[in-house]
């Protein structure tokens, strides 16, 4: 196996997206981001939050009605949207996994997906919830850009039918799904798996034909044509919860402003970790909390010299 490449702020530095001084919010790019229940909802306001805060110009939020107001006082700038409420109706039902879901709710959602320019599905979302098997299958066959987080990873690894549609995106045109599991997920979509079987883990992502984000210390970046990267990151800090949320948040917003899936993902492993480096010299490793990195894009930014891209 190969020897991986190192991310560095030199690699960042040079994947910069460009951000014309005339764009609009358009222009920018429309994220969507599925996630939240109730007991979860912060999974929904990490995500967002650290979607608007990488410069992404639209970022939707779907989640439960209930977490509507608490995630519109937290995160102004987000637009909610609340997951459309059961009807009783009679109308054309349809079986997805062992669960019997009405049709109206699928239309509703893929009347979603069609102007956003990536979606995350899977913060907050237990794996067991039928909305999540609806949406994953979805998005994989119409969101332009998807990544695939927490809830939906162990979705993932129960139901081989929903891992094959995400596995067809590239024969159907469409850009490879971004998976960020941490290596427990990850074992649980390939079990057996250990630090030492990495090689596992690109046969993986090649034959899924998907982008892994294998998360840990040193977190490997496996694309769909074999490459690999890799970014060491000692920081007991970042080993809390709805760290995983923040930077999946980061990646679809980078997604939604035109990158690559190779490059986001790149981009947004080499930022999160550099974030909390700074943020850990400020806070210290036990106080610093996720929802603190957000603040250090902005030097994150600076010192890799992308807002020297804003005129371009």
């Amino acid at each position: 196996m190969q020897t991986p490449i190192m991310i560095t702020p030199e690699l960042i530095s040079a994947k910069c997206p460009v951000r014309p001084s005339f764009g609009h919010k358009g222009t920018f790019g429309r994220a969507l981001i599925c996630a939240g229940t109730p007991g979860m909802g912060g999974a929904a306001y990490m995500a967002a939050a650290s979607a608007l805060r990488s410069g992404a110009g639209l970022v939707y939020v779907l989640t439960e009605s209930d977490l509507l107001s608490p995630l519109m006082t937290l995160c102004p700038q987000a637009i909610g949207l609340a997951y459309m409420a059961p009807t009783r109706a009679v109308v054309p039902m349809v079986k997805t996994n062992s669960a019997v879901v009405n049709s109206s709710y699928i239309n509703w959602f893929s009347d979603q997906l069609p102007e956003k320019n990536s979606c995350l599905i899977g913060p907050g979302i237990p794996p067991s919830s039928e909305k999540l098997g609806i949406m994953i299958r979805l998005a994989a066959k119409n969101s332009r850009h998807l990544v695939l987080d927490a809830g939906a990873l162990t979705y993932l690894a129960n139901d081989p039918d929903a891992m094959n549609e995400v596995s067809l995106r590239i024969s159907r045109g469409l850009a490879p799904a971004v998976l960020t599991p941490h290596r427990g997920e990850f074992a649980r979509l390939i079990p057996g798996f250990s630090e030492k079987k990495m090689h596992l883990a690109s046969a993986f992502a090649e034959e899924k034909g998907i982008t892994l984000v294998l998360k840990s210390n040193e977190t490997n970046i496996f694309t769909s044509d074999g490459k690999w990267y890799s970014n060491r990151c000692d920081n007991s800090g970042m080993a809390k919860g709805g760290s995983g949320d923040v930077l999946a948040g980061l990646l679809t917003g980078l997604l939604a402003q035109g990158m690559s899936e190779e490059d986001a993902s790149i981009c947004a492993v080499g930022i999160h970790s550099m974030a909390g480096e700074l943020c850990a010299a400020d806070h210290g490793r036990r106080a610093m909390l996720p929802t603190m990195l957000w603040d250090y894009y902005e030097t994150c930014f600076k010192e890799l010299k992308w807002e020297e891209g804003m005129q371009k």
